[in-house]
């Protein structure tokens, strides 16, 4: 007998986890937004109808509702076993693993099924949703950081930086080329040769013919190797009059 609470427990413990997310608990929500007195002295004389109503539509998300929500993305997860399968050059090889993957699709959709009815794993939707928050997160900040560059302040280091640059954020990229101080032009270029989609917005032309000395210096030091730089300025920075630069610019392209 003692065996069956703990049989019943265990698994509502471990899907305590899935059920700490919101939106996989529909009918939990929908029961404290409309049959929970927000007052309280209503609150504490509804206690005993609440708190039962409230303990079944706990086990009811968890032990129906969500894990019928989750029925569609396990099945997805098994599908994945047969996905991107290249037929047409390994027929054979496919073939003699198809049975393997026949007995193990059924399996990977249990296990995949009992983890997302017990954890909290995002499902395919989520998984979009959040990375299109954190873009939209490094974009801002990455915007904040250029617009403080171009007032004249100086940052350490430059915010984790998104993978494309819109035409706004390429403006911004101008306006803290021209405007930032040396020190601010320099964190700009470290930054923007270390990431392809900023440094594609980065006049390099122009930052090879910076007004500093040290910011010069540098960017023919720390140039990307794929920019290419027209003979005639290669010509000039050759003949810089900074001896650091031009000892610097006639080394052979690749030793910068």
């Amino acid at each position: 007998m003692r065996t069956l609470p703990l049989a019943v427990v265990l698994p509502l413990l471990l899907a305590s986890c899935a059920w700490s997310r919101r939106d996989n608990r529909p009918l939990w929500n929908a029961f404290e937004a409309n049959c929970v007195p927000e007052s309280g002295g209503a609150f504490v004389a509804a206690l005993p109808l609440t708190v039962p109503l409230g303990l079944g539509a706990i086990l009811a998300d968890t032990l129906v509702v969500h894990p019928l929500q989750v029925v569609d993305d396990a099945a997805d997860d098994a599908a994945d076993l047969w996905r991107g399968l290249d037929w047409q050059q390994e027929y054979y090889t496919q073939c003699g693993f198809a049975p393997v993957r026949a007995v193990a699709t059924p399996c990977w959709f249990l296990l995949s099924f009992v983890g997302r009815s017990m954890f909290d794993v995002a499902s395919t939707e989520q998984r979009e949703a959040d990375h299109a928050a954190w873009a939209a997160r490094r974009r801002a900040e990455t915007l904040v950081w250029l617009e403080r560059l171009a007032r004249g302040e100086v940052t350490n280091a430059p915010p984790a930086l998104p993978a494309q640059f819109d035409p706004e954020l390429r403006a911004a990229v101008a306006a803290a080329a021209a405007q930032a101080t040396a020190l601010g032009r320099i964190r700009l270029y470290a930054a923007a040769a270390r990431q392809e989609a900023l440094g594609a917005g980065v006049d390099w032309a122009a930052a090879l013919q910076d007004e500093s000395a040290v910011v010069r210096f540098f960017v023919v030091r720390e140039l990307p190797r794929e920019v290419a730089v027209p003979d005639a300025l290669l010509a000039r920075l050759r003949e810089d009059p900074d001896e650091a630069v031009r000892t610097l610019a006639r080394r052979p392209r690749e030793q910068w």
